[in-house]
């Protein structure tokens, strides 16, 4: 009793509510803003850290992470950009609902989902950490490879286009992917003496050109330059979102789950969750059209993520992903070593973080919300104009990821590959993971061989891989032999009715 009183007091102490609400706010601009990504966000916020206590230090960061992973669904709906590669499957439904004039309820939907995942995410961090971590540290390198497999391959699966399109999509994406330096050896390769591929294709440049800047080139071809409009609505959309309140229950889950894995973080968890809504929904035709299902799998799976990744953290001292080895290495430069005798002898941490979790969804529900209702009358202006906003941000971001010109120049490549991709039914999103796993499946298997001294068994040998293997292999299965059984049932269907005229 006398901790819980502590921790209301900490909590609800004028410091600590300026903090999270400073947090909070930077984190959804940062999210915002195409080229700026969570982790760059929180390593920015991280640089005012060091002259403050270890415990108000982390408060900032998490509110910041918190903002960040939610801000980046409201350009990804606005303006078809995803704020961070968190949002990216967001774009694949909220943009198309702007479209058509529900804007509004789309941002909405977006703002309800992240509270509810980093809501239920923060009580699943407290109740169950233990149990999670233990889960956790049975993901050695042969899991963590098939991880990244499957995840291309139900990232193809979701695509509009048909599965061998979404697999072509994906495997060319790993190909450039592994362009630059070898993460293991340090040689470089596939860069054909070309200077300004040493550093590799960067994700932030290829995924603002190929959503992004795709769309300006497609609006330029087809000389459509009616602005979109806004239908008035609701500031909250509760009663749509509580119509999905078990995929949303689910979708957290899961993300929870992805949030704990090394190495894998919210830009995996997002196409999970998203995958989960559209495999489980009845309609799965119509995603891509603009569901709130979506919405829900990509926001609700990709914000529990985020609460998950500080389980390791905390309890064993592993940084699940970038940020949290942000948050691990400010620690360190205050002398705080996290893991199981520092939280047993400081239980308020946990409790702290838990807490400020949750402070921070309810601050960027009503911000971001507040905050989505002015930014969606950008699409109410004259569509060149428009386009003319779209082209400048997608310039800002791709040079803002790196300083780099040459950053621009990629943008604008991937802008040209993304319309023509569009325009011949490849589907995005597959090209886009398939860069973002490159590096993580080339490095997971490599260490895997090492540790096992060549031995490449293994690989399909541990329960847990020959579990993911089996997965992997329904999917395909579907992928493929779904679209044939259904293209007989409907011919046979047709024939039916043929007879019957």
């Amino acid at each position: 009793m006398e901790l819980f009183g502590q921790v209301l007091t900490e909590l609800f102490s004028l410091y600590t509510l300026f903090l999270l609400v400073a947090g909070v706010s930077v984190g959804i601009l940062g999210g915002i803003l195409p080229g700026i990504s969570n982790t760059m966000t929180v390593a920015l916020v991280a640089t005012v850290t060091f002259t403050m206590d270890p415990l108000s230090a982390v408060i900032l960061l998490v509110a910041a992470q918190m903002g960040a992973t939610y801000g980046g669904s409201i350009t990804s709906t606005v303006l078809n950009i995803p704020g961070s590669p968190a949002s990216a499957a967001t774009v694949l439904e909220g943009y198309p609902m702007t479209k058509r004039g529900e804007g509004d309820k789309a941002l909405s939907i977006n703002a309800i989902s992240s509270f509810f995942g980093n809501t239920t995410g923060a009580l699943l961090l407290l109740l169950i950490l233990p149990v999670f971590v233990v889960i956790a540290m049975n993901f050695l390198s042969y899991e963590m490879f098939w991880f990244a497999v499957f995840g291309i391959v139900i990232c193809a699966q979701l695509a509009k286009a048909d599965f061998v399109k979404g697999l072509m999509a994906g495997a060319v994406g790993l190909l450039l992917g592994t362009v630059g330096m070898d993460p293991i050896h340090g040689s470089l390769r596939l860069t054909m003496d070309v200077s300004a591929l040493n550093a590799g294709i960067s994700l932030i440049p290829a995924m603002v050109g190929l959503f992004g800047m795709a769309e300006v080139f497609n609006y330029l071809a087809s000389s459509e330059f009616d602005a979109l409009k806004v239908n008035k609505g609701k500031l909250f959309y509760w009663k749509e979102f509580w119509e999905h309140k078990w995929l949303a229950l689910r979708v957290t889950v899961l993300g929870f789950i992805v949030g704990i894995l090394p190495g894998v973080g919210p830009n995996i968890a997002s196409w999970i969750g998203y995958d989960h809504a559209k495999t489980t929904s009845k309609d799965k035709e119509t995603f891509g059209t603009g569901r709130v299902e979506g919405l829900i799998g990509s926001e609700t799976s990709s914000n529990s993520c985020a609460a998950g990744a500080y389980a390791p953290l905390l309890a064993v001292g592993i940084p699940a992903d970038n940020i949290t080895a942000i948050v691990l290495g400010v620690l360190l430069v205050h002398g705080v070593q996290p893991g199981p005798t520092f939280i047993a002898n400081n239980p308020i941490w946990v409790y702290m973080v838990v807490s400020s979790i949750l402070m921070a969804g309810v601050l960027f529900l009503f911000i971001g919300t507040l905050l989505s209702k002015v930014l969606i009358r950008v699409i109410t202006i004259p569509m060149p104009a428009t386009m003319a906003i779209v082209t400048l941000l997608c310039i800002i971001g791709a040079f803002a990821s790196n300083n780099r010109i040459t950053d621009i120049y990629q943008m604008f490549i991937f802008g040209i590959v993304g319309w023509v991709m569009t325009k011949n039914g490849f589907p995005v999103p597959p090209l886009i993971l398939g860069i973002l796993l490159s590096n993580m499946i080339d490095s997971f298997f490599r260490r895997g061989l090492i540790a096992s001294m060549g031995e490449y068994s293994i690989f399909f040998t541990r329960p847990i891989s020959m579990v993911l293997i089996a997965l992997l292999l329904l999917t395909c299965f579907r992928g493929f032999v779904s679209p044939v059984l259904k293209a007989r049932k409907e011919k046979k269907k047709a024939a039916a009715n043929q007879e019957k005229e």
